[in-house]
């Protein structure tokens, strides 16, 4: 691929690349990611689903001799996408380096899925005719015309949301509804493409809604995995410093939906006990009032499900945020018990233990959480498509389980990203489970049916696509399992070996439901290990840890290994206190989600060469 281009999903490799039958994985090379890296998250970079199973590592992709001619400029990349037909999102930028100059293109237009040469063009004016199921239903999506009257009947999302776009464009409401940002979706919507709009209206379309206007300021260090929603790391130089309470500036962010701006004053949460009981409303200032309810603090990680996923597409690219080990950090979370917040509102607290007991896995009742992070797109507000989740009523209720509703984070007012004003914080469970911007707690018979609860964030196993997965057939996640990563030396980071030939290693560890680490271990060959010191969480027992423990090691580096100027490969794994150990390779957790990945961390570093000796001029001549 000519590297005098910026593209965006590069639609012709892309094209080349199903043509070719082979499997796209630009993650292995810097050069190949800053070409096919998207403006979303690198999930749109598959070029085919992964098969039952598992296909050998693909050999690199060439391209023939005429492709560079192809590449020329961007009008002429823009026409080799057109021709080559991609199924996937396709946009050429508009300038382009030739010779080692800069020179404008024609302005870019953002090709939607399925975009063919000589396809028929309509105007907008015949899309806005078609409103209903009596006509027919079509909308465009960037400057493509798609009819989606089928369609429609499958939604998953409803009947609702998706007449919302009926006669006009689906761009704000895909830009709202991440999960529409993957391959597979848009090979979908590829399927009823009819034409496309013409160059002068495209143009002259007023630009989308943008629900995402105004988002709260964000600290330039975090790393940032997507803008929109915003989702970012903590940096790994932060984690390499080993703060036990991560800053709130640089807590890494998971955000599913743009961020709510909720007035403290008029804030409520109304708590739904269930049996026909009226719901109980408290303010902020109720929840504050310590006469109502007793302060109660924890210390404990918020990781999402999807940490590490970088690693599982070293293997086979997957569908989701492309996270490094950042996504991880611990607070000190300040609030109410949620037990006690449940037992004002007239809950019994054996309820949840009781259920348990007589009525099994299938009787027994749930505690469902409704955050105000709702989709909006115009004056148009989802009364149904909240962030919502759920977990069992008789965790909720466990003193030993220790959840709180937060309304401090580090000893302040929780911040915008992280829910404010009022969080849900359940330790030990994937951050999934803590709801932001709380709204409801509702005692129920069946878990949320939000999308995030039933269809997202499930495992299967490594054989099963996104053809064959059945996301009924799973429980949610909910505690994490043991997981570890090294936090330095860095990946390609230029390490010296200490006088007695050992490198010093720091990093995280941690283990969901309270199950504290008992030991972590280190090595350079996967063979001979190093124990590691470790630096668990203070006042926190072995069975009830909710926070990370850091670690330090310094590893005996064999004499065969120590090469200056050569590669090294470093390892971490850690075992809880219940014996619970990471599994050694990705292969056997590997999962279309890319969520719970645990394998061995492993860090690729370069051990510094020795420098060359100074020659030294005295009088003319070298010595």
């Amino acid at each position: 691929l000519s590297p005098c281009f910026t593209l965006t999903a590069c639609p012709p490799a892309m094209a080349l690349a199903r043509s070719l039958r082979c499997v796209v994985r630009p993650l292995q090379s810097p050069s190949l990611r800053s070409c096919f890296a998207a403006g979303a998250s690198t999930s749109t970079l598959a070029a085919a689903r992964p098969s039952p199973t598992l296909p050998p590592p693909s050999p690199p992709l060439r391209a023939p001799p005429f492709f560079g001619a192809a590449l020329a400029s961007a009008a002429a990349a823009a026409a080799v996408a057109v021709a080559l037909g991609s199924g996937g999102p396709l946009a050429c930028e508009g300038t382009a380096r030739v010779e080692g100059q800069e020179r404008s293109s024609v302005p870019k237009r953002q090709l939607g899925p399925g975009a063919k040469a000589g396809e028929k063009v309509i105007r907008f004016a015949e899309v806005k005719k078609h409103n209903s199921p009596k006509v027919g239903i079509w909308v465009t999506y960037k400057e493509g015309v798609y009819d989606i009257t089928e369609f429609i009947k499958v939604h998953p999302g409803g009947l609702e949301r998706v007449m919302k776009a009926a006669g006009g464009q689906i761009d704000p409401f895909w830009a709202m509804y991440a999960q529409h940002n993957v391959q597979s979706v848009k090979e979908l919507l590829a399927e009823f493409r009819i034409g496309r709009l013409s160059d002068e209206e495209y143009f002259s379309l007023p630009p989308p809604f943008d629900p995402y206007s105004s988002e709260p300021q964000r600290d330039p260090s975090l790393v940032v995995q997507a803008a929109k929603p915003f989702n970012a790391e903590t940096p790994l130089s932060v984690l390499a410093e080993q703060q036990y309470h991560t800053p709130n500036e640089v807590f890494f962010v998971r955000n599913h939906l743009p961020v709510p701006t909720i007035n403290p004053a008029s804030y409520v949460l109304e708590v739904h006990p269930g049996k026909g009981k009226p719901p109980v409303k408290l303010t902020l200032k109720d929840l504050e009032n310590e006469s109502l309810f007793r302060r109660k603090k924890v210390s404990a990680v918020m990781q999402c499900t999807g940490n590490r996923r970088e690693d599982l597409n070293k293997l086979v690219q997957v569908e989701g945020l492309t996270w490094l080990t950042g996504a991880i950090s611990n607070a000190e979370w300040e609030g109410v018990g949620l037990r006690d917040v449940l037992a004002y509102a007239g809950v019994d607290p054996e309820l949840g233990a009781r259920s348990e007991e007589e009525g099994g896995e299938y009787e027994m009742l749930h505690l469902q959480m409704e955050g105000d992070d709702r989709p909006k797109v115009g004056e148009w507000r989802d009364t149904k498509g909240f962030y919502g989740a759920s977990v069992p009523l008789s965790w909720a209720q466990d003193p030993r389980r220790d959840c709180v509703v937060a309304f401090r984070m580090n000893g302040a007012p929780i911040p915008l990203d992280h829910g404010a004003p009022v969080r849900c914080v359940v330790p030990g469970t994937a951050g999934a489970r803590c709801v932001k911007w709380l709204a409801k707690l509702v005692v129920a018979s069946e878990e949320s049916q939000s999308h995030w609860q039933q269809n997202d964030y499930k495992a299967f196993h490594s054989c099963i696509t996104w053809d064959t997965a059945d996301f009924s057939s799973l429980p949610a996640i909910q505690d994490m399992p043991v997981n570890s990563a090294i936090s330095s030396p860095a990946p390609k980071e230029k390490v010296v070996l200490s006088p007695d030939g050992t490198l010093e290693m720091k990093g995280w560890a941690f283990s969901g439901g309270g199950r504290g680490i008992a030991r972590v271990e280190v090595s350079a060959d996967g063979q001979n290990w190093t124990s590691a010191e470790l630096h668990r969480p203070p006042n926190q027992a072995l069975g009830r840890t909710w926070a990370w423990t850091f670690w330090t090691a310094h590893l005996p580096i064999a004499e065969s290994l120590a090469k200056p100027g050569k590669a090294l490969t470093v390892m971490c794994k850690a075992v809880d206190a219940q014996y619970n150990v990471q599994p050694e390779n990705i292969d056997s957790i590997w999962n279309i989600r890319g969520v719970l990945c645990n394998s061995w961390h492993r860090v690729r570093v370069m051990i510094k060469p020795k420098p060359k000796p100074k020659q030294r001029f005295e009088f003319g001549h070298a010595e």
